[in-house]
């Protein structure tokens, strides 16, 4: 099969053997790949990002002088399944995948290690207990977006933000812009985004921000006024008293 690889920062398009399929897993032909921030990062400091993983206990990160097949923001196709599955999805069902597999006794994360490689290639091996279709007949264009909507799903979870809630987002690259698109899915009524970028800016305002702020000028925890929070002692015992 056809695949980008990544070693000593350098992208090269090479023919590699097609990827088989371990107990429980599954080949997918892949239909698109998102090019993640982390991406970018680790074709110039994967040693760095390695060195503090394996300080950690985890030491299957990809290093740079690895022939690394980068890529975990995939959708595509199923193709073939390994031993052990069963087999629910119909071949050719558009899926996408979490970015995560096993290796005998070890997990690895997709297209970011040289025992996993990832979607930058005509296929790519997912586990089949974490594999999900696409729903509605979602675009496979718009699938592609899955990995980084779920993290801003997941840290809007975390963050307990409520619908009364000021949500205050700082950053607004593509998980930044996710954040904010799963506050105001889930009603939050005050989100302020803050990025020096006014491109970036924009996109946060065309994703729902109700208040956008370039932190060069103004500070996003101040944007929002005070809306009745009391900000000094004698505004407390003057409640207290009153």
């Amino acid at each position: 099969m056809k695949a980008v690889t990544c070693q000593n920062s350098d992208l090269q398009l090479v023919d590699l053997p097609d990827p088989r399929p371990g107990p429980g897993q599954v080949v997918i032909n892949v239909l698109g790949c998102g090019i993640c921030g982390s991406d970018l990062h680790v074709r110039q400091h994967a040693d760095a990002e390695a060195d503090v993983l394996a300080e950690i206990g985890y030491d299957g990160f990809m290093r740079s002088d690895q022939q690394v097949v980068l890529g975990h923001e995939f959708v595509g196709q199923v193709a073939d399944y390994g031993p052990g599955t069963r087999r629910k999805i119909a071949t050719g069902t558009p899926v996408v995948a979490v970015p995560l597999i096993r290796r005998a006794d070890e997990m690895h994360a997709i297209g970011l290690s040289a025992a996993a490689p990832g979607g930058y290639a005509e296929q790519v091996v997912v586990e089949e207990s974490l594999m999900f279709t696409l729903p509605n007949g979602l675009s496979p264009k718009l699938a592609v977006l899955t990995e980084p909507l779920a993290v801003g799903r997941h840290a809007v979870r975390r963050a307990e933000v409520r619908r009364s809630d000021v949500a205050i987002v700082i950053g607004c690259g593509p998980v930044g812009l996710a954040v904010i698109c799963m506050l105001k899915a889930q009603g939050v009524a005050a989100v302020v985004a803050s990025d020096f970028s006014d491109g970036r800016r924009q996109l946060a305002a065309a994703c729902g921000a109700d208040i956008v702020v370039d932190p060069g000028g103004e500070s996003p925890y101040e944007a929002p006024g005070d809306r009745g929070f009391l900000r000094s002692l004698p505004a407390a015992v003057g409640l207290a008293i009153g």
